[in-house]
This record gives C-alpha cells, sequence and structure tokens, in this order.
C-alpha cells in the first residue's frame, strides 16, 4: 500500500498507515525552501539562542486564544488510530491534524512565523537549528507531570538535555531491509555488491542519513567535519548509483512486494514491510547506522500553548505511550509505558539494541551552518551525479 501526504486535513481514523513518515523530495523543493529560510533569517538567534532560556521551573505556558483547539503538524502516518481521539474525549480539545513529508518541509512552514501550529514534531538534529533561530517556546514542565515516565536516556539527551525544549515521540535506527531469499544473510554495506540486488535497492532519500551511508562504508564517523572525508563518500556514493535502483524513503511497499530486495531504512518501516511479508528482514549493519528522535516541540508563536502541553502529558501516559508504540513500531522512549509494549516488540533487538550496538548508532549531530551546507552540497552532487 503506498503511502500518501495528507496535507492540511482533521485526522483520519481510518488511515492506513502509522509508518514514521514519507520523505519524497525534490531538488527545485530545496531551492525554494533554502530561499524561503534565508528570507526569514533562519541563523544564530540573537544573545546566543538558547543558552538564554529561562529553566523550566520558570516557564509558564498559556494560550494566546482562549479556545478548546490545538493545531498539530506531524510526520504522515506517525500516530496510533486512537491518539486523537482519544486525547479529545480526554479533554475536550479539538485537534487539527495536518502532515509534512521532511524536516526541510516543516522547517520552512514553521520559519515563515505565520502557520499557526500549536505542537511540531522535528527531528533531534533540527531541534537544535530551530533552536539557535529562536523558533521554539521552553517547555513548562509543570504542566507536564509525566515527563517523569521518560527513560533517562532522553531525558539527559545532549540534543535537549533535561527536555528544555522538547519531549521525545519515537525513536528508532538507520540500517538495512534485505529479502531473505534473495540475499540469505549478510552483515554490512557489501550486501549492495551482490549481483542480485542490481537495480532493486535503494537508499534513504535525506542528506544526513544517505551520506551516513558512504562515509560509515569508508569507516568514517558520519558525523565528521572533514571536507575531504565527505568528498570521498561522495564519491563512493555515486559508484553505488550504478547498482542500485533510485534514492528514495518511500520503501514500504516496494520491499513488501518484492520489487526492492535491498534498501536502506528507518527501523520502523522495515518492520511494518515484515508485517506484510516475512520474506523482510532488517539490520544494523557492521558498520554501524544512526539513531535518532522524533520531538514534540511547541513553536514560539503557537495560539494554544497550554493545550499542545496538555497533549504532551497525555501522550507520555504509559498506557497512551504503549500504544503509540504498538502501531508505529518503533522504539518508545516511555520507560513507564514498557510493560504494556508488545512481547515481542520489547525483545527484538533491532527495535530496543543492546548498549553496545547503540554505541555503534549515534546521534545525528547538529553541525555548524557552514558545514551543514557542505553536506547539503555534497548531497547534492550525489543526487544529480
Amino acid at each position: 500500500m503506498t503511502k500518501q501526504v495528507r496535507i492540511a486535513r482533521l485526522w483520519d481514523t481510518d488511515s492506513p498507515r502509522v509508518t514514521r513518515r514519507s520523505m519524497l523530495r525534490s531538488m527545485a523543493f530545496f531551492a525554494v525552501a533554502a530561499q524561503g529560510l534565508a528570507a526569514c533569517g533562519i541563523g544564530e538567534a540573537p544573545g546566543g539562542g538558547p543558552s538564554g532560556a529561562p529553566e523550566p521551573s520558570k516557564v509558564k505556558a498559556s494560550n494566546a486564544k482562549d479556545e478548546k483547539q490545538l493545531n498539530f503538524y506531524n510526520w504522515t502516518d506517525y500516530i496510533a488510530p486512537d491518539t486523537l481521539s482519544g486525547f479529545e474525549a480526554d479533554s475536550g480539545i479539538k485537534v487539527t491534524y495536518d502532515n509534512f513529508s521532511s524536516n526541510d518541509e516543516m522547517e520552512a512552514k514553521i520559519a515563515s512565523g505565520g502557520a499557526g501550529y500549536d505542537l511540531v514534531v522535528p527531528s533531534d538534529n533540527f531541534l537544535r537549528r530551530f533552536r539557535r533561530a529562536g523558533l521554539l517556546q521552553p517547555l513548562d514542565h509543570d504542566l507536564i507531570p509525566n515527563l517523569g515516565n521518560l527513560d533517562k536516556r532522553f531525558a539527559e539527551a545532549d540534543y535537549d538535555p533535561g527536555n528544555r525544549f522538547s519531549a521525545p515521540w519515537a525513536w528508532g535506527t538507520t540500517g538495512l531491509a534485505y529479502s531473505k531469499k534473495t540475499l540469505g544473510t549478510f552483515t554490512g554495506f557489501g550486501a549492495f555488491d551482490h549481483p542480485a540486488i542490481k537495480g532493486r535497492s535503494s537508499i534513504l532519500d535525506e542528506a544526513r542519513d544517505g551520506m551516513s551511508l558512504g562515509l560509515l562504508a569508508l569507516g568514517h564517523d558520519p558525523n565528521t567535519t572533514d571536507t575531504a572525508k565527505i568528498d570521498e563518500a561522495v564519491k563512493y556514493l555515486l559508484a553505488l548509483k550504478k547498482k542500485i535502483g533510485q534514492i528514495t524513503s518511500d520503501v514500504i511497499q516496494p520491499l513488501s512486494s518484492g520489487q526492492v530486495v535491498l534498501a536502506q531504512v528507518y527501523s520502523g518501516d522495515a518492520f511494518q514491510a515484515r508485517d506484510d511479508n516475512a520474506d523482510v528482514a532488517y539490520a544494523i549493519p557492521t558498520e554501524g547506522g544512526l539513531s535518532y528522535v522524533d520531538l514534540l516541540c511547541v513553536p514560539k508563536n503557537a495560539p494554544h500553548a497550554a493545550n499542545a502541553h496538555r497533549f504532551i502529558d497525555y501522550i507520555l501516559r504509559a498506557d497512551v505511550g504503549a500504544k503509540l508504540a504498538n502501531a508505529v513500531r518503533y522504539g518508545s522512549p516511555n520507560a513507564a509505558a514498557k510493560p504494556m509494549i508488545e512481547k515481542e516488540l520489547l525483545e527484538d533487538p533491532l527495535v530496543y539494541p543492546s548498549v553496545e550496538a547503540l554505541a555503534k548508532l549515534p546521534f545525528t549531530k547538529d553541525l555548524d551552518r557552514e558545514v551543514e551546507a557542505r553536506y547539503a552540497d555534497a548531497w547534492t552532487k550525489v543526487k544529480t551525479g
């Protein structure tokens, strides 16, 4: 079943997919987004950005508009079927639920200043960009007592120590999904050399994720700032393009149908494909991968900030967090939810990697603007070369 982006719609309880995202994009969009962000002044926030933010105990969130409304902007099909209806019944707050298909798309909308969203879900490396640009308001912890349910790893993460600006939604890893019948078993990126995959494989259409494959394959840090190593990764990926079928993040249907037999993927997408086709397996390559967390954040100009806080506290309830994890098939940051998460999911080391495995799955670091631009240029060369 093909994933589809649903923009500007109310929540549809008949949504057929609960995948994290469909990351389809074009180079034309990159150009437009870059121009838009430049016009909006994306860059360092005055006074050094988040360092001047008040302590959580001193933050007081309130609604600028006194109405029972919440405008929520999330990844496409990345929610449990009853999350929003349950919140509406619990709170009496009506949710307008819109979707985006990439961090860049969402960033451009929020940076415009007039989107009117109360709650957005950037990935961890984009959170720091948002903070530097002054696009978020700090959280009022008094309104989110269920923050105490979080696993320590997500309460003390370096992308947002103490959850001053964010609360985690779900987390996962990047790795390889593959056909067991076609490839048997393998341990790393050498699988792309298998003759059976020519024209039937893909890599992720996301600059840092796609570039990480080239860097890791060459033994480099996926967060390197070294220009020479980034250039080496470009050469590797250009050579890889001659073997694979396409660069795309929309892989569930191609994997489950057997059209694609090897793909760099987000872990939850692999597990969704596996649910449809038992021949699909997922592996974290021996060379490593990336961890990522998607985060609930309140934009600076949110008209219903207090309502957004109420939703954050709701999703951090143990029972609600467990339903979300069971639906989206990604790792849950909610320690209190674990007794209610499916045992099969909890015991899967590909969903919840060991401490040793996590050491080879770093978070994507937010690098300075010059280095981020270098990665963007490198990815353009890969896409167009």
